[in-house]
């Protein structure tokens, strides 16, 4: 399917958000009755916690540790951004089947631009995605660089930790959506054994098997491995549709000394089949049909024979040495391999839409028909990607005077080819769906008729360079962080089929400065500014590429962390604007220009606290107000898929005496409020709440410590919705309800 360019149950909001700031100004009163032991009751005395590290695991769901946002192993409360922290604890709560499900609970981030579907971790951040519906995601803190279909997704379960940075992130990573981005951070070797197997089944005739063991391969801790992987099918919700996934990640550390640690990071995934990824449209979903009917939400419009393959390669390491108190020197280094293989027939809007008004299959219906008949087109597509990406870091820690400094200073450099062998099928493609009856066959991928369809053939290229430098500059309890930016970003497009080259070179200036103070008392107000820029793929009517677009963002927030309890709190207040947004020709072209605007200002707040050893809670808003403040088309309209609130609240509860000793009972719910479906903002997408449950009981009581039995269950309560729209052709059915167990044995 082509790439976009851009009656439902309603609960309350108003509950949710009370219950959620019920929990948060509840929790240090909770926290310091939970540390005090009652009568008949068994205290808990947990062994201090090794020191957390950025790169490395959190001992519980509120990690107080962060890199994504300065590059430097920083206290969450210091980084004068706001960012949250998925640690492989809360993924273990939720067992989720893609990164963008483990985010559920993520203020600010809207995961069902896609539904049910799998395929990518498509992310929508304070109202922004990436340009070209593209990935901005990293892992171990380089981009995985995407291009057209042709980006690699990595499974949770390979994960210590999924990261969100909100806002732009320009000043460390060059070019980027100025929403933010999604940093992973890899599991790595341990010198403590692990042996850990995994099964699950569960509803879509899921069975997955995973693996993960590591540990010290000499008496010194000098070597060490670890060998994670997965091997996973399931039916997609989709009727007809497959999801398969093999996936393994060795790792190796030499860690000769206190001071040196070389990690050789590598990940293999081959994905046979990666799922439904069609388009359906608003009638039959956000809106009845003509008969008053609504499609089932295992609806498929493809053909019998759609394919969606995936292969992924990727080798590299993490280095770094401290050459005294003062130096420190970091290099992460990779190398992926990415190919992508799709025949694929997808929906394209009623023949009664607009979008069908050339269409001579539609305009051959009676009026009456129009809008029950479905039509299509198709795409074959081959990818084969290369990209290679380092990063290499100088830290400096120092004194002038009375003010403790952090100095960074950096060069990254990325490559990226993509080459694209693809035919697109046009306007009466593929026949016509009757979605009264709808009879899915076979089709002729192979066929290409010339008078309905047309090659694709590019070969894009994509160079970046920057150097950077940051200062992480503390005196007493105010911290100033200020930090710059230069890259040089240079894009060039091969036409195969008309011979022709596009090309641009970009010089760009970003920065960051932002003031922290803390508080003895754990609380940290903070105010920034960051800018980000993202170059445009598209080109205009002159036959030049766009000018990038650049997002400007001033934040004021407030961050709670205290030192002694597992509590992490923060709040925010933003306004940040996109400018040299594209936007339709006012001469009627069907190129786009340059120059729109859009705004998004809002308001986010979330908190993760381990209120005892027995209590977790997880709770979150979002508002977000965007809009299109300059456009030739659209000026004073809200961007499509993007609700004005979100909330979101988990609690789970672990016994520890009596007769359900080791049993753990979680439950939580997620709200989205209505959006827009389409950027003419011809349509609504209605709000929706979803409730979740967890039962886990802990094998330690027949003698296997470190196992458990889980049931999880997502959708509990089943409910149908649409997930979103990007138009009125592209609407996305929510997942159902997902019912898993899992067993895992570490021994």
């Amino acid at each position: 399917m082509a790439r976009s360019k851009t009656a439902q149950p309603k609960h309350s909001l108003r509950k949710i958000a009370v219950v959620v700031a019920t929990a948060v100004s509840g929790m240090s009163v909770y926290a310091q009755a939970a540390v005090e032991p009652k009568e008949d009751t068994i205290t808990v005395t947990a062994a201090p916690a090794p020191q957390e590290s950025a790169w490395g695991p959190a001992a519980t769901i509120a990690a107080r540790q962060s890199a994504t946002g300065t590059k430097t192993d920083t206290p969450i409360q210091k980084v004068p951004q706001s960012i949250s922290v998925v640690t492989a604890e809360e993924m273990a709560l939720h067992q989720p089947k893609s990164v963008k499900e483990a985010l559920s609970y993520t203020p600010g981030v809207s995961v069902g631009t896609r539904g049910a579907s799998n395929t990518y971790d498509h992310l929508i951040i304070r109202g922004f995605a990436a340009e070209g519906q593209s990935q901005n995601n990293y892992l171990n803190g380089l981009k995985l660089q995407g291009n057209f279909y042709n980006d690699a997704v990595i499974d949770p379960y390979m994960l210590e930790r999924a990261e969100i940075m909100r806002g732009p992130v320009s000043v460390l990573y060059g070019k980027s959506s100025p929403g933010g981005l999604l940093n992973m951070v890899s599991k790595r070797p341990t010198t403590e054994p692990l042996k850990e197997i995994q099964f699950k089944a569960g509803t879509d005739s899921l069975f997955q098997t995973g693996f993960d063991f590591s540990d010290a391969l000499d008496d010194d801790g000098v070597y060490s491995y670890r060998l994670t992987g997965l091997a996973r099918s399931a039916n997609a919700q989709q009727k007809g549709s497959e999801e398969q996934r093999y996936a393994i990640a060795p790792a190796f550390t030499w860690r000769p000394d206190d001071k040196t640690n070389f990690t050789f990071l590598s990940y293999f995934q081959n994905e046979p089949e990666t799922g439904y990824y069609g388009w359906l449209p608003k009638e039959g979903t956000v809106e009845p049909l003509p008969n008053g009917k609504r499609l089932p939400t295992d609806f498929n419009e493809g053909a019998k024979n759609n394919t969606y393959s995936r292969n992924e390669k990727m080798v590299g390491y993490s280095f770094d040495h401290e050459f005294n108190d003062t130096f420190t020197v970091r290099q992460n280094l990779r190398f992926a391999e990415n190919k992508t293989s799709q025949n694929s027939v997808y929906g394209y809007g009623v023949c009664s839409d607009p979008a069908n008004a050339y269409s001579k299959q539609c305009a051959a219906l009676a009026p009456a028909d129009k809008g029950h008949y479905l039509a299509r087109k198709y795409v074959v597509d081959d990818e084969k990607l290369q990209n290679f990406s380092v990063d290499t870091q100088l830290q400096s820690k120092f004194a002038t005077g009375d003010i403790d400094h952090t100095l960074l200073t950096g060069v990254d450099f990325m490559r990226m080819r993509n080459d694209i062998n693809a035919w697109f099928g046009y306007d009466d493609s593929v026949p016509l769906l009757d979605l009264y009856n709808p009879v899915n066959t076979d089709f002729d991928f192979n066929a290409k008729d010339p008078d309905n369809s047309g090659p694709y053939r590019i070969l894009n290229k994509q160079k970046q360079t920057g150097v950077y430098v940051q200062d992480q500059a503390q005196w007493d309890k105010v911290l100033v962080t200020l930090g710059g930016r230069y890259d040089w970003a240079d894009q060039e497009s091969l036409n195969r089929v008309a011979g022709t080259t596009d090309k641009r070179d970009d010089k760009q200036f970003t920065w960051r400065g932002g003031v922290n103070y803390l508080f003895d008392n754990g609380v940290t107000p903070y105010f920034s500014y960051s800018e980000s820029f993202e170059p445009s793929s598209q080109v205009g009517k002159d036959g030049n590429i766009f000018a990038p677009s650049k997002g400007k963002q001033y934040e004021v927030g407030v961050k709670y962390v205290p030192e002694d309890r597992p509590i992490v709190v923060t709040g925010a207040v933003y306004n940040l604007t996109k400018t040299n947004n594209l936007m339709a020709d006012p001469e009627g072209s069907f190129f786009s220009v340059e120059g729109g605007e859009i705004r998004a200002r809002g308001v986010e707040i979330e908190a993760k606290a381990a209120l005892s050893a027995s209590v977790n809670v997880v709770g979150s808003y979002t508002y977000t107000d965007a809009e299109y403040t300059t456009d030739t088309t659209y000026k004073g309209n809200t961007p499509a898929q993007v609700p004005k609130h979100m909330a979101s609240l988990w609690a789970d509860y672990t016994f520890f005496d009596g007769p359900l000793s080791g049993l753990t009972l979680g439950t939580g719910g997620r709200y989205t409020g209505s959006s827009y479906g389409d950027p003419a903002n011809s349509f609504k997408v209605g709000s929706y709440t979803v409730v979740d449950a967890l039962v886990r009981y802990d094998l330690a009581r027949v003698g296997m410590a470190g196992s458990n039995v889980a049931l999880h269950v997502n959708n509990l309560f089943d409910r149908e919705y649409v997930a979103s729209c990007f138009n009125t052709y592209g609407c996305f059915w929510g997942a159902e309800r997902q019912v898993v167990a899992t067993a895992t044995f570490r021994f």
